[in-house]
């Protein structure tokens, strides 16, 4: 690809540099000196031999433009995901950059807009979501051609902060399971502890995906609340995953069920009036009188999916087992989630392996060889 520079000293800016670029367009700027001219000419033929050249004018789409077509085109996220994502992108994310041409948005600018959402007191992880959403839209507009890098890409964000999670331990949950009023209330609390469901996934459960011979359930939903209505769709990850369950659980779990209507489409908990539970209703009828008079105040039910992955780490499952049960993308995430669960795991290796090198450099013993600890004995030392 070539390029040339015309001075036209009739012109405010005499220095016309341009070059026909992959698209089989001509493209040209002025300059007033021919040395800017000519650095800019190199710079968009660099680019073009490394592949990572831009139309210049595709960059001139607006932020708020174009995260309108990005979000419409993504298809495989739930409607509770796309609804969040439009609430941040109109209440954090165009106020600032909406006008701007997805071109001009800068490093800097980024980092100050993360810096003023921090100073002004929203919590660390919504300024994190925000980053989020911006970063996953530039990123798409690199993708689309848009502009050759991401900006945003390694701006510093205020640290994580460390989350504290509340195990229950089994007699905290077999507690929790006794004072709830109803039989089909104490299935939900000890299907929550022992199959690490999250709560749409419990209340999108239907009868037809209970396996009580095989101790087993199948996740294939889960309902989340929209506008106040709930919408049905896949799980968090989009994976179906199968959740097992000790026996004792299964059987009071069959119990609930002798009692539920034989249609398989039939959800297993419903409200009292029919249909699926609400989250905002079962806590303030159910779950909070529940958990004060079983003395766990503050206990909110997702804090049982995380008892779900102590309790099967104390019965001895491994990180691989604990993430299938729960449906984490990976053992990564598990690891991530519940790091001081596994920090113990490491003593009971390294003891092993410490006994090991012990016995491998231990002196042989012959027949006229006496250890140090014998000889002590002898001599009375």
């Amino acid at each position: 690809m070539n390029g040339s520079i015309q001075h036209r000293p009739d012109r405010p800016k005499p220095w016309r540099a341009r070059y026909r670029g992959p698209d089989g367009r001509q493209h040209s700027k002025a300059f007033a000196r021919k040395v800017d001219a000519d650095k800019w000419l190199r710079g968009e033929l660099a680019k073009a031999d490394r592949g990572e050249w831009v139309d210049p004018g595709a960059g001139s789409v607006s932020v708020e433009e174009w995260s309108r077509r990005w979000l419409a085109g993504r298809v495989r996220l739930t409607e509770t995901t796309k609804v969040g994502y439009e609430g941040i992108l109109r209440s954090r994310i165009w106020p600032t950059f909406g006008p701007v041409p997805v071109s001009k948005v800068t490093r800097n600018a980024v980092a100050q807009w993360l810096a003023d959402m921090t100073n002004g007191g929203l919590s660390v992880s919504r300024v994190r979501n925000c980053y989020n959403v911006l970063a996953a839209a530039l990123d798409a507009a690199v993708s689309e051609g848009l502009v050759s890098r991401n900006v945003s890409r390694g701006v510093e964000l205020p640290p994580e902060p460390i989350r504290e999670h509340r195990f229950l331990s089994a007699e905290e949950v077999e507690r929790l399971a006794s004072v709830v009023p109803g039989h089909e209330d104490r299935v939900l609390v000890l299907v929550l502890s022992y199959g690490g469901l999250r709560w749409g996934e419990a209340v999108a459960l239907r009868i037809g995906r209970v396996d009580v011979l095989r101790r087993r359930l199948e996740v294939v939903e889960n309902a989340s609340e929209v506008g106040g209505r709930l919408v049905f769709g896949e799980p968090k990850t989009h994976r179906r995953r199968t959740v097992h369950l000790p026996g004792f659980v299964v059987e009071e779990l069959a119990r609930h069920l002798e009692h539920r209507a034989k249609d398989a489409d039939a959800f297993v908990w419903t409200a009292p009036k029919g249909g699926p539970l609400g989250y905002g209703a079962y806590r303030r009828r159910v779950w909070d009188p529940a958990v004060e008079e079983a003395g766990l105040d503050g206990l909110t039910p997702h804090a049982l999916r995380h008892s779900c992955a102590s309790l099967m780490h104390a019965a001895g499952a491994d990180v691989k087992a604990i993430s299938q049960q729960l449906g984490h993308r990976s053992p990564v995430v598990t690891m991530t989630v519940y790091t001081h669960l596994f920090e113990g795991a490491y003593d009971p290796v390294m003891e092993r392996l410490d006994a090991e090198h012990r016995n491998l450099v231990r002196p042989k013993r012959g027949p006229n060889v006496i250890d140090m600890d014998e000889r002590k004995h002898q001599t009375g030392l």
